[in-house]
């Protein structure tokens, strides 16, 4: 079925009446559609759709660039937080290291002062062994001075008030008293 046949039997319509007061000559209105339909295919197939496949790589481009920002934006989120952890163990590690030294000075600090004290117990018990030993001297020289002063004084006092007979015994028991 034709549309001219169809539009001719309706010339005596009101569509063919209408169409003659605005002066639609349907011959080339029908021209004007067959061209324009045919612009819009050319234009369509030759302009339109490599526009749009243009703008459909362009959307892909800028959803990978996004992509890609987005996956660089983790990484470094990622590589800050491997960067705290580090920085945290590392400050665990320096503190335990300090903790460590600090109680290795202490205990070589407890090892010099037991050190030195032992030193100076050492040096103590050498000056009372020195000092024991001059007193033993001290002493053992008062003791012979004190026996020759007696020895002295006894002469003296035996050659005064005693016979010969008298000191002899007196010398005999001096000599027997030194001896013991």
């Amino acid at each position: 079925m034709s549309l001219l046949p169809l539009a001719l039997a309706a010339s005596d319509s009101k569509i063919t009446v209408l169409a003659d007061k605005f002066g639609v000559d349907l011959p080339h209105f029908l021209a004007q559609v067959v061209n324009f339909s045919l612009l819009a295919f050319v234009l369509y197939r030759f302009a339109v759709k490599p526009a749009l496949g243009q703008l459909e790589q362009r959307t892909a481009l800028i959803e990978k660039g996004l992509a890609d920002a987005k996956a660089a934006a983790e990484a470094k989120a990622e590589a800050e937080r491997r960067r705290e952890a580090i920085l945290t163990q590392a400050s665990q590690e320096a503190a335990a290291l300090v903790t460590q030294a600090a109680a290795t000075a202490q205990k070589t600090v407890e090892a010099a002062k037991a050190a030195a004290a032992a030193e100076a117990a050492e040096v103590l018990r050498r000056g009372q062994a020195a000092l024991e030993s001059e007193r033993a001297k001290m002493l053992a020289e008062v003791r012979a001075e004190v026996a020759r002063l007696v020895v002295a004084t006894t002469a003296k006092v035996i050659d005064q008030s005693l016979d010969d007979a008298a000191k002899a015994r007196v010398n005999e028991a001096a000599a027997k008293a030194l001896a013991n």
